[in-house]
């Protein structure tokens, strides 16, 4: 009788530890991996980054990543295409290289984290020197991206409670905003995500993620009550109309492009955006009109 109690303590120990490590295990943040997307030359580098990754984001604890890579030998030219898995998290990387003054090649790396449930793009960007750098820094900028998942900051649920209460007021409804944008001259298109987030697509193959909240501003006589900002580092890619020498000086130093819009009708925004601007003796800041158009 003394041996079955042993053994009845034994089997409801291992039960429970394993219990215990099931719950663990699903409360794992699903990860699908779709690697890199860039339009350098250097394939071997790119190639290598996405592999090292790949390899940093399975290191992390508390998630479990499905790869999802369309070609494991190189990184691709395009955007991914998300297929519809159980993941709570797409994630990517955007590289882009550029020639600092010195001659040397700087590696801009952009990590997104998509959130499947809103398709909320969350990033982290960094600036690497060399594919060293690259190796020994990058993981440090994927937890911070990731880390954001886990545990949302309370200021995000504030700015949330805010922009619900100032749509009350003006009656603009940044739900309603969701869709596909046209009206940058350099821009393939905009996309406007439910929750006041999206990205601007390039041209030239940059992606630049913005924010959607209500605030009411008189910006050159103008009464604007939107206001869309860009999130994130400045990269010389997001002011394709300059030359590519101002491009490259004036991107480390830049404010983050604002535009200031007003809701003109159900598919027209239409306002002002704060950018920087070409002059004679260099670039400054400046405004120039702008006007968005749902497609």
């Amino acid at each position: 009788m003394k041996n079955l109690t042993v053994k009845s303590r034994i089997f409801c120990l291992t039960f429970l530890i394993l219990s215990h490590l099931s719950a663990l295990h699903a409360e794992d943040l699903l990860i699908d991996y779709y690697g890199v997307v860039s339009s350098s030359s250097d394939t071997n580098m790119l190639k290598m980054a996405q592999d090292v990754f790949y390899t940093q984001l399975k290191s992390i604890d508390g998630i479990s990543i499905d790869d999802k890579r369309p070609d494991l030998s190189r990184a691709s030219a395009f955007l991914p295409q998300f297929a519809r898995t159980n993941a709570k998290v797409y994630f990517y990387a955007e590289i882009t290289d550029e020639k600092s003054s010195s001659g040397q090649t700087i590696w801009n790396c952009r990590f997104n984290a998509v959130t499947s449930a809103d398709g909320i793009t969350h990033t982290a960007t960094e600036n690497y020197e060399s594919y060293y750098k690259i190796l020994v820094g990058a993981k440090s900028a994927i937890e911070k991206v990731l880390s954001e998942l886990k545990s949302p900051a309370p200021e995000f649920a504030s700015a949330n409670k805010e922009n619900i209460a100032a749509d009350f007021n003006t009656g603009v409804d940044i739900e309603s905003l969701a869709g596909t944008w046209s009206g940058e001259p350099f821009a393939d298109k905009i996309i406007i995500l439910r929750g006041g987030r999206g990205f601007v697509i390039f041209k030239n193959g940059a992606t630049m993620n913005i924010k959607i909240s209500v605030k009411k501003a008189t910006v050159e006589g103008i009464n604007t009550n939107l206001e869309i900002t860009q999130v994130g580092k400045s990269n010389a890619s997001f002011f394709p109309e300059l030359p590519r020498e101002q491009a490259l000086a004036c991107a480390a130093t830049a404010s983050p492009i604002t535009w200031n819009f007003s809701l003109t009708s159900a598919d027209t925004l239409e306002g002002v955006k704060h950018t920087v601007i070409s002059t004679n003796s260099g670039t400054e800041k400046g405004t120039v009109n702008s006007s968005w158009s749902r497609k």
